[in-house]
């Protein structure tokens, strides 16, 4: 009687396990045509060419390269947007140069900036400072450079919340011009590349002052 029930149970498991092959059959059928098909489409059996080792631009190609070779895009193909400045919108546009007009690109800005920055902004006239005039002697010096230096770097007084010293360029950017000076007093008058003036002094001023005017121009 044992024995038949054990049989009767294997029966069972017997067609539960066919069924199973059954499945199983068709699934490694499935698995099969997916490999192959896979295979077919990737072209290799290689587990590494897909991992890619380099990503750079070389000379005039995009490249990328991975165990398998390298590929090229020349940059020239590459769709890029290089953009001009007039193409390029302000983000807030605003009347640059005052003339009533608001400047919309870039380029409209730098046209009208160009003009201020190239000529007056780049002039400025330096601190004043005494020269001693109260008697004759030639082959005089003034270094104008460091007489603007000094009084920029430690001026006598300053607004609420300014910085300690006001900005300064150094001497080999800035040209140095005596635009005139007292012919009665001043003679033979010469500035080097640093901004160091020569003159002489040939006569006193008639009222204890006379004139002199300097100007920095910015390279």
């Amino acid at each position: 009687a044992t024995n038949t029930t054990n049989i009767s149970t294997n029966a069972t498991d017997i067609a539960t396990n066919a069924s199973d092959i059954a499945t199983n059959t068709t699934n490694i059928t499935t698995n099969a045509t997916d490999i192959a098909n896979h295979v077919a489409a990737d072209a290799d059996l290689s587990t590494t060419n897909e991992i890619n080792t380099r990503f750079e631009v070389n000379g005039t190609n995009l490249e990328i390269e991975d165990s398998n070779g390298t590929l090229q895009v020349p940059l020239a193909d590459i769709n890029t947007d290089d953009q001009v400045a007039s193409e390029v919108s302000s983000d807030s546009p605003i009347d640059v140069d005052g003339d009533g007009n608001t400047e919309a690109t870039v380029e409209d800005v730098i046209q009208d900036i160009a003009p201020i920055t190239s000529k007056a902004a780049r002039i400025f006239y330096p601190p004043s400072i005494a020269i001693d005039a109260s008697s004759n002697g030639t082959g005089r010096t003034v270094d104008l450079y460091a007489q603007y230096v000094a009084q920029y770097g430690t001026p006598a007084v300053s607004s609420a919340g300014a910085p300690a010293a006001v900005p300064t360029y150094g001497a080999t950017e800035l040209y140095y011009y005596v635009t005139y000076a007292d012919p009665t007093v001043f003679d033979n008058m010469s500035i080097d590349a640093n901004g160091v003036l020569t003159y002489d002094i040939i006569g006193q001023p008639a009222d204890y002052n006379a004139l002199i005017n300097v100007v920095f121009v910015v390279k």
